[in-house]
Order: C-alpha cells, then structure tokens, then sequence
C-alpha cells in the first residue's frame, strides 16, 4: 500500500509528492525537521515537538506554515490516512528558492513534507539486556551553535551512524574537537553514577531532545537528583549505568560501550526512568 504525504496543504500518495529542485533543504541543507512517535494513535510530546520546530525555524529565518492546532490535526489526519496507529513520523520544514549570490530571495515559498511510517520500537533484546554504542572516529559533532538546532543538514550524524551500523550497534557517540563526549547521533546521553542522573548539558554543543527533557522531568518527579556536567571516556568508565534517549529510542540501556566499557544493564535508576517515560509518551 503506497505510504500516504502531507504536501503543502494536500495528502498525496508518495508516487505523486513531488517537491522543486530550487527547495533550499536539497541544495543547501537549510531545512528544520522534528521525528515524533505515535502509540496507539497518540501522538507523544505533540506540544514540545511543535515549539522546537518552531524555534528551529525562526533560528534559521523560515517562517512556519503551521500553527500548534493545525500541526496537530495534519499529522493525526496523516496516520489516520495510513492505518498506523503505532508510527515513526517525520516532518520537514523548508523553502523554495536558489541562490544566485550569498543572499536568500525575498520571497520565498515555504514547505511542509510530513510522513510517517509503521513502527513498533527498536529490538527488544535491547531493552532487556542492553544495547552497544560505539564512538564515531569518521567524525566530530558540529559547532555547538548550529548542532542545537535540528537541521536537514544531517551529514555528520549520517557519517556517524554508518560507523553504528557497521557495529551493530545501537548508535555512534560524538565527541567535540577537544574530546568531551557530547551525544549520539539521534539521541542523548546519560549516566547514572552514586544514584546521581549526570548528562551533558546543551551549551557543550548538544541537541535539547524531547525525550531528554521528559526524562529530567520524570526524575525530578521519582526525586532522583540530576546535574548536567561535561562527559569524557572516564564518565563513561566509571558510571554504574548508563542510557539513551531519543523519540524512537525512548530510554535505551546501554550494556557495552565498543573498546570502552561494559556495564550491567538495565541498571534499577534506568529501569524506574523507563517504566515513567513509558507512561508519559503513551499518555
């Protein structure tokens, strides 16, 4: 059954949602997405994903089609459309106009391409005994100004999730040029160390994550103490456990970090946060 598009106001079959070649996302990468989850027709964190798209586009000088309702009603609309009450979803904010010189054309047509797929979770191996990470070597994360805002110039992270892929492992963490490790490259990171909750915080150059934010909001509520710090490999060594987080993650232990680590996973400070994030995203 062909997957059914959101285009610019219209659901389309993918056979005919077409977009321009002028669209600044394909030539320059200037483009905004958000990835959300949907779970029996409810759509997780709707509210939060919306005001980042939003703050990603003013960033980026894009104005946004949409308001908070009618984002809302279209992706609704678009996994009625598709029979996929349980989706990964996928929405691009672009616009259409090239460049002759460095200035942008006045007037530009803006874009909205959404869509959206089955999906039931990742392996769930993963969840009960852990997952593996490696630390991308191809590639460094970008400059914290710009890796803080969620581009369609996605290139590092591609790179970095080929190195994941070759490992088989869940995902390929990202350091900066001076070695702190930042977060992988669709989720972020944390440890658990003395029963603390430690993860990076966003001014080293990380993307402030949905999930991430739900995850501090739920251990605030289980009263287990947090702090952002800077991560190194010894962060890692010596964490008595450690996960991931990210919209199609949700809270992934991790069991084994490649040529750094090993860890007992899932950890009990790890399993309380699964068991509320769990609860939260489903709603």
């Amino acid at each position: 059954m062909p997957t059914v598009i959101y285009l610019n106001g219209r659901f389309v079959s993918e056979k005919d949602a077409k977009i321009s070649v002028f669209d600044r996302s394909y030539l320059y990468g200037e483009g905004c997405f958000e990835t959300l989850r949907s779970y029996d027709g409810h759509i997780s964190f709707l509210k939060l994903h919306y005001y980042r798209l939003l703050e990603n586009c003013s960033a980026l000088g894009l104005d946004m089609p949409l308001d908070e309702y009618a984002f809302g009603r279209m992706l609704k609309q678009l996994i009625n459309r598709n029979k996929t009450p349980n989706a990964y979803i996928r929405v691009t904010i672009s616009a259409v106009g090239a460049s002759t010189g460095m200035e942008m054309p006045k007037h530009m047509k803006m874009q909205v391409v959404a869509f959206c797929k089955a999906f039931e979770g990742k392996p769930q191996r993963w969840y009960t005994h852990g997952a593996k990470l490696v630390i991308a070597e191809t590639v460094v994360a970008d400059q914290p100004r710009l890796s803080n805002i969620k581009t369609t110039n996605y290139l590092t992270k591609m790179l970095a999730r080929r190195e994941a892929n070759a490992a088989k492992a869940a995902d390929a963490l990202l350091t900066n040029d001076t070695g702190q490790i930042l977060e992988g490259s669709a989720s972020n990171l944390f440890v658990i160390k003395n029963g603390r909750l430690l993860t990076p915080p966003i001014s080293d150059g990380i993307l402030p994550g949905v999930t991430r934010s739900a995850v501090l909001g739920a251990a605030d509520t289980l009263e287990i103490p947090w702090k952002e710090t800077h991560f190194t490999v010894k962060t890692l060594k010596d964490a008595d456990e450690i996960f991931i987080t990210g919209s199609t993650s949700e809270v992934l232990p991790i069991a084994e970090i490649s040529g750094i680590c090993k860890k007992k996973a899932p950890g009990l400070v790890t399993k309380e946060l699964m068991t509320a994030y769990s609860h939260l995203a489903r709603g």
